[in-house]
């Protein structure tokens, strides 16, 4: 096999025209980065995001803040603490062909990668560069998985830092030969396994991704080498993190901006903070709430779930001894669907956590696995998960959903997006109506700007967290 893959996405990355971005994909990057902004100011009270801001501390300050907090750190560390706010409450946005969460990665690099070129900087080359860094994931996801992740790959890490470095060189306007050697960096700087699920590793990943795209682009910006084979070599990626055979390189790079990905696919959006492969149960127990009107959690006897198997082996808890455990928790998910209708932040903190009525609940939850009829898509719609209730008044009920709320199809509108954000921002913040207003504002008309300063100092008000 040529070594080409490094060297096609370096060309991708110099010579694609910001032009050609469709406006459906400007309209849908500027939902992202509301959207992934919000996650972060929610998430900055978590342990992650206070890990990485307590160890970075000692390394001095910077210039690029962590938004939600008073902090500011030197850029690769300020990407790594919002990176694992964006992805501490897993409400963050997802592409089904890489299998992973972009924009908590690509957020806050292009943010953390903007410090350090001033505000001189028009809004749209931040959407670009996003744009630019989606692209080369998608494309990368398509060419390695589902074989990639089914080996136990956590992709946030290990395709997202591709990603992250993409983005970042293109917002700092390298030349090919600094985007092939960075690229290739990257193959060893990011990792990441699905085995960390369920603690603060798991957000801390989105973290290390984003920062790896601003070191591997500062050393390539400085003249460091690699192998530019690293992707696609007889020792590289394709030899050593895929199966045998199941890489396909050269097809899916064929397509990098023709189309475009985020138009041929969509961008899934999250409505509900647990992992995206417990949304169908999820729906499928909210429909049962009402279809069973169910008061209680005393009302249920029995309730079973079905998953495909390997969607299942990503969610390993069942009744949860603490709020990262809820997030991968078939069981306490459909428990409290059923029992309250709703799949809400609050049901995520350490306390709700620990209601026991929805524990004991989740306790009589059965979930089977079940052999997917196509396994080699990641979600298949016409595949769908059941959910289904035993009452103990001898009622019984199911449901199944194939498309999730959210996913590509059914697809979030600006306004949802709007709201999500109220929410999220503003959940752990002192913040005023008019300050949350005007950065939902400042942030969807990034296209229109053509300093950075307004959509900074927007940002910068969203702080400090309430403590």
């Amino acid at each position: 096999m040529s070594e080409v893959a490094i060297d096609t996405l370096a060309k991708f990355v110099t010579s694609v025209s910001s032009v050609q971005h469709p406006a459906g994909a400007i309209e849908r990057a500027k939902c992202a980065f509301l959207d992934t902004i919000g996650c972060m100011l929610l998430g900055t009270n978590a342990v992650a995001p206070q890990a990485a801001i307590a160890a970075a501390q000692d390394w001095g300050a910077g210039t690029a803040p962590v938004y939600g907090t008073e902090h500011s750190l030197p850029p690769p560390w300020a990407a790594m603490a919002n990176g694992a706010a964006a992805h501490a409450y897993d409400l963050d946005d997802y592409t089904l062909q890489a299998n992973d969460h972009a924009s908590a990665v690509l957020v806050p690099a292009v943010l953390a990668a903007s410090h350090q070129l001033g505000e001189d900087v028009p809004g749209m080359a931040l959407l670009d560069a996003y744009l630019v860094g989606l692209e080369v994931i998608f494309r990368l996801g398509e060419a390695v998985n589902m074989g990639h992740y089914n080996l136990g790959w956590h992709t946030t890490s290990t395709l997202d830092s591709f990603g992250a470095t993409a983005a970042v060189c293109r917002l700092w306007g390298l030349d090919s030969r600094a985007v092939a050697a960075a690229l290739s960096l990257t193959t060893s700087l990011g990792s990441g396994y699905v085995s960390q699920f369920g603690t603060s590793a798991k957000p801390l990943h989105a973290g290390f991704s984003a920062k790896t795209g601003l070191v591997a682009a500062s050393l390539g910006r400085s003249g460091a080498t690699a192998y530019t084979g690293a992707l696609d070599g007889d020792v590289s990626f394709r030899t050593l993190l895929v199966p045998r055979g199941k890489a396909n390189f050269e097809g899916a790079l064929a397509k990098l901006g023709d189309p475009w990905a985020i138009v041929e696919f969509g961008l899934g959006a999250k409505v509900y903070p647990s992992c995206g492969y417990t949304h169908r149960s999820v729906d499928c127990s909210i429909e049962l709430h009402g279809k069973l009107g169910i008061k209680s959690a005393d009302d249920v006897a029995s309730a079973s779930a079905s998953l495909p198997d390997f969607h299942l082996a990503i969610l390993p808890f069942g009744v949860p001894k603490d709020r990262t455990e809820a997030l991968f928790s078939t069981a306490y998910c459909v428990a409290l669907g059923l029992v309250t209708g709703a799949n809400r932040i609050a049901d995520f903190s350490d306390a709700a956590v620990q209601r026991e009525d929805i524990l004991a609940l989740a306790g009589r939850v059965d979930v089977s696995t079940r052999q997917p009829r196509r396994p080699e898509i990641n979600v298949d719609p016409q595949d769908p998960d059941t959910v289904e209730v035993v009452m103990k008044d001898g009622r019984r009920a199911s449901a199944s959903v194939g498309l999730w709320t959210g996913a590509p199809g059914r697809d979030l509108v600006r306004a949802q997006f709007e709201e999500k954000f109220r929410e999220t921002a503003s959940l752990n913040l002192d913040i005023s109506d008019e300050n949350l207003e005007q950065t939902l504002q400042a942030v969807l008309r990034l296209d229109e700007m053509s300093s950075l300063a307004e959509f900074n100092a927007a940002l910068k008000g969203m702080s400090p967290v309430r403590t």
